[in-house]
């Protein structure tokens, strides 16, 4: 098998459906549809998340795979007659991860049959979307991020992460060293490591400087805030536990 084929195996869960709806629609309720992948990758890779919106939650654990479990959810109620519409619907939403090298995963969201004339402002595509992934925790990180928030915990290794709104949480094994580079146009950044703040007429940014082997941290974020924070690595969140 070559190594641009992802070896996966694709899990379809049967279709949860959550929160009934009262009033007019009260007959009708909200759908979520969650599918799970798993790829063989050893550690010390790169892995890229791109065109990804909603929630990402990124954690780092022992094993040489990583793990993509990806929820859609439709953000408009259906009836128990209309689950082949919202099984359509979130197919507008496409997840795909492919290995493009021994050492090179990447793992990309596209849109179709989208018009932001019928969705001026809900989610992309019309679905609200949430990726939990779990990687080898010395995998290097390229995260591109539209909108939303991204978590990532017990990665120790290079970060690259950029959205153009909501949060980025980053939080960083004590255990190691650090060059961090962060900046924000709008809204609030912190990191409770030693370093350097300037605030900007545009923003906020914060430097670390450390010599190799140090990881590089490098966060932008366009409308949002960025929290950076050294975690002991019992207090390591899992990937479920979602964004506090």
């Amino acid at each position: 098998m070559t190594p641009n084929r992802s070896i996966a195996l694709f899990v379809v869960s049967a279709v949860a459906i959550t929160a009934p709806l009262f009033g007019e629609g009260g007959n009708k309720k909200l759908v979520h549809i969650t599918s799970s992948q798993t790829v063989p990758f050893q550690p010390g890779g790169t892995i890229h998340v791109d065109r990804s919106f909603g929630e990402v939650w990124v954690e780092g654990w022992d094993r040489p795979e990583v793990e993509l479990t990806v929820t859609k959810s439709p953000d408009e109620p259906y009836g128990a007659k209309e689950q082949d519409r919202a099984g359509k619907a979130a197919e507008n939403v496409k997840v795909t991860a492919e290995r493009k090298s021994d050492s090179e995963l990447e793992i990309s969201t596209a849109v179709s049959h989208f018009s932001r004339w019928t969705h001026p402002f809900g989610p992309l595509g019309g679905i609200m979307m949430v990726y939990r992934i779990r990687v080898p925790r010395n995998s290097k990180l390229v995260i591109h991020h539209e909108s939303g928030e991204v978590l990532v915990s017990g990665i120790a290794a290079d970060i690259e992460a950029t959205a153009s709104a909501g949060d980025i949480v980053l939080l960083l094994p004590e255990t190691e060293k650090y060059a961090i580079d962060a900046k924000n146009k709008f809204g609030s950044l912190t990191c409770d490591l030693e370093g350097d703040f300037r605030h900007t007429l545009m923003g906020n940014e914060y430097a670390l400087t450390a010599p190799a082997p140090a990881h590089r941290i490098y966060v932008r974020m366009e409308r949002g805030g960025i929290v950076i924070k050294g975690s002991p690595a019992a207090a390591q969140p899992p990937v479920s536990g979602g964004l506090q």
